[in-house]
């Protein structure tokens, strides 16, 4: 596979027009991504523009979106997204797709059900769409045929964003993507999500654009229902009219979460700026009494919220690792890391230790400079601990 790298400016207008054309021709989409609340919203944004222009979408979601994005369920349900969970699912509909869009995964690796969907699809040369903004690391195309948009950006559905606005440029007759409610709020959903709320902006003349359009068009296309008697009036607090009101929801917590996550940040360690906090299996007898399992739904909003908070915590940089499962249902121990606001740092420069330390048991991984995810083969919790002591000695010397 070749890696990815940003598409060449003298390509770019090219490969939006392409990438226009074929979803202007096509009349069956799948898509597919790792999912978080970017990708998420990258992907429903072009499906819901997709099913406004009478065209049928299928969409891969393996497991539930949590508390936090019920509101983007709620939208895939009402404008009849098809949900596939299983190679079963999907194996049923492949006959009708006629393109694949890939959005916000950095890898084949991430990708649910790859080996499948390649078999199947992608074999066939079928069509396919890629929308990205991870560079570096191990990134690399997912279809070598794909008409490729990849740009450096704050998030993913920045760069949807502009594919939406060449789609209407393009088939100015076709309904208007920004007049349309809930694909601004599954764009505003990937850009707050991967900036944590505009805590992180590595691009801000891109940022400011986007947050300011697409948050003066959701106010614009939000109406409010007063109390008439019989029935009651909208509730600002699940109905979104601006960013700050999505932002709010994005970041609820219960009672419950909020004392396991304060429980959790004493047990983080810090030494020299970097904060780590061990999630491993083995601890969740310390904490059971406070904190549901670790694999759980209700867990999943937690871990975003110490992903966010630790490098502020501690300074510099923030980890948390934890034993999970990657893309391909394998077991593994994911490495996640985040710098603190005012820290530089490249954090994709820990893969060169990682890979050493962790030799032959490296499973991947990568992201942006700021936020990194990596995965090694599952370890005794020991050994695992002593080798990437190693990985933060090293990152320690960056931070000097």
């Amino acid at each position: 596979m070749k890696q990815k790298s940003p598409t060449p400016k003298s390509l770019w207008e090219a490969n939006l027009e392409q990438a226009a054309s074929l979803i202007h021709e096509n009349r069956t989409f799948l898509f597919s991504a790792d999912i978080d609340p970017d990708s998420l919203g990258s992907m429903l944004s072009l499906a819901l523009y997709l099913r406004a222009r009478g065209k049928t979408v299928y969409m891969i979601l393996s497991d539930s979106l949590g508390d936090n994005l019920d509101y983007l369920e709620r939208i895939i349900d009402y404008n009849c997204i098809r949900i596939l969970r299983n190679v079963e699912e999907i194996d049923r509909v492949t006959d009708q797709i006629e393109s694949v869009i890939f959005c916000d995964t950095a890898n084949t690796k991430l990708v649910p059900f790859f080996p499948f969907i390649w078999e199947k699809l992608l074999s066939r040369n079928i069509p396919v769409i890629e929308i990205d903004h991870h560079f570096g690391a191990d990134s690399e195309m997912i279809a070598g045929q794909a008409v490729t948009l990849f740009r450096n950006a704050n998030a993913t559905t920045e760069i949807t964003a502009e594919l939406l606005k060449k789609l209407h440029q393009k088939y100015p007759a076709e309904p208007h993507p920004f007049s349309q409610r809930n694909i601004l709020i599954s764009l505003l959903t990937g850009l707050l999500g991967d900036t944590v709320g505009g805590r992180f902006v590595p691009h801000r003349e891109s940022y400011d654009y986007w947050m300011k359009n697409l948050g003066d068009g959701l106010q614009k296309n939000t109406r409010w229902r007063k109390p008439n008697g019989v029935r009651p009036g909208d509730d600002k607090t699940t109905k979104f009219g601006n960013p700050d009101q999505l932002l709010n929801h994005l970041n609820r917590l219960s009672e419950e979460q909020e004392h396991c996550i304060q429980t959790l940040k004493s047990r983080m360690i810090v030494n020299g700026g970097v904060g780590s906090l061990n999630l491993l299996n083995s601890t969740y007898a310390q904490v059971k009494n406070v904190c549901r399992p670790y694999n759980s739904p209700w867990f999943t909003g937690i871990l975003a919220f110490l992903l966010n908070e630790i490098p502020g915590e501690s300074g510099k940089v923030g980890l948390v690792y934890f034993h999970g499962k990657n893309a391909e249902d394998k077991d593994c121990i994911y490495i996640k890391m985040r710098r603190a606001k005012n820290s530089g740092i490249d954090l994709r420069q820990a893969e060169n230790p990682l890979r050493t330390v962790f030799h032959g048991k490296y499973m991947g991984g990568g992201g942006h400079a700021g936020a990194v995810s990596f995965r090694v083969h599952p370890h005794d919790e020991h050994e695992f601990l002593a080798k990437f002591e190693k990985v933060v000695d090293s990152l320690k010397q960056h931070l000097a």
